[in-house]
């Protein structure tokens, strides 16, 4: 307990630093005056935003966990997502959120064989949806904000090159899982040659272990196509409320002008750069991506409360909310019962 409360402070200290720095000069008065002019409907909608992402990702944890048991609470659905959005955004790499979301999910009655497999499969679904439609983002905006904003499309290209990795492997451990476990083993005699990995012969079993975990999770999806459309959608849909956020913060500003899809793809591009920064909730850099980019957008007198209240929704509620479900009591499945395929 007391690591994640240190790794709260951090990303909160960082994010302070972040701030100071990129505004350090700003009247914190005017900054904080600003907020008493927002507009109460698209602050509103703002919020809402966020509740439909993490309302979508219940729904899709939801029907993963019921695609192998009837009987599973929809709450205790709601409580493995906002316990995974806590542990991800005060851990680096967001490495905390599933171990801690599949010992929610057997306190809760779920096994952990299934538990396993109902975070592997959104996740493979989840990353490979965030590819594509960072790549329809690149296609279709990329050059109005490479002439706006230079050098973007370097930090563009790499938060896409990373995204695309990921799907890359996940294609390798599904359709290639010999030569996946044989790339595997090779990177960890050369880190075990470099002395950063101990006992490289444990190292190897967990490599085959997860290799076979993801080829047989693909090959299962692969067999209810409709559901794996289903939950395609499903995470569209939740990725376009989060990206929709700046734009309801933008028109709480009485801002106008601007399309929404601009505003939707810039917010991609943010998760493009964020999403594998090793530090805690990407303190720093979300805070500094959206300054670099919605600079285009916003006045520069009001751009620091932008700042700050777009954090305030997609990272200080969801990390004050999260801890609090994550400490309320489980509510243990007593009628679990497996679906006869």
């Amino acid at each position: 307990m007391k690591k994640y409360l240190i790794n709260i402070g951090l990303t909160m200290l960082i994010g302070v630093i972040t701030l100071w720095v990129l505004f350090g000069e700003s009247d914190v008065i005017a900054i904080l005056s600003h907020f008493t002019k927002l507009s109460i409907e698209w602050s509103i909608i703002g919020f809402i935003c966020i509740g439909a992402y993490w309302g979508l990702e219940t729904i899709i944890q939801h029907t993963l966990v019921g695609r192998i048991y009837k009987g599973n609470r929809l709450w205790n659905s709601f409580k493995v997502v906002m316990t995974g959005h806590f542990f991800n955004a005060i851990t680096p790499f967001a490495s905390g959120g599933q171990p801690m979301q599949a010992f929610i999910m057997m306190k809760q009655g779920v096994p952990l064989g299934t538990s396993a497999s109902v975070l592997l499969s959104k996740f493979i679904i989840y990353q490979v949806t965030l590819t594509l439609y960072s790549m329809v983002v690149l296609i279709l905006e990329l050059n109005f904000f490479c002439v706006k904003v230079k050098g973007i499309i370097y930090l563009s290209l790499i938060g896409f090159a990373v995204n695309f990795a990921v799907v890359i492997v996940l294609i390798m451990a599904a359709f290639m899982k010999e030569r996946a476990k044989r790339i595997g083993f090779a990177l960890i005699n050369v880190l075990h040659k470099f002395h950063f990995i101990r006992r490289p012969y444990l190292s190897k079993k967990k490599i085959v272990r997860q290799v076979d975990l993801f080829n047989g999770n693909i090959h299962e999806m692969s067999r209810n196509k409709l559901l794996l459309i289903k939950v395609g959608i499903l995470t569209i849909g939740q990725l376009t409320a989060y990206f929709l956020i700046p734009y309801a913060v933008y028109r709480a500003f009485g801002l106008m002008g601007t399309e929404v899809f601009v505003i939707i793809s810039a917010a991609a591009f943010i998760v493009m750069f964020s999403a594998f920064v090793p530090v805690p909730g990407s303190s720093g850099v979300a805070e500094g991506s959206f300054f670099i980019l919605f600079q285009l957008f916003f006045p520069q007198a009001i751009l620091p409360t932008a700042v700050v209240f777009w954090r305030i929704i997609t990272f200080y509620v969801p990390v004050c909310l999260g801890g609090i479900v994550t400490m309320l009591p489980n509510q243990k499945n007593r009628y679990l019962k497996v679906v006869q395929e």
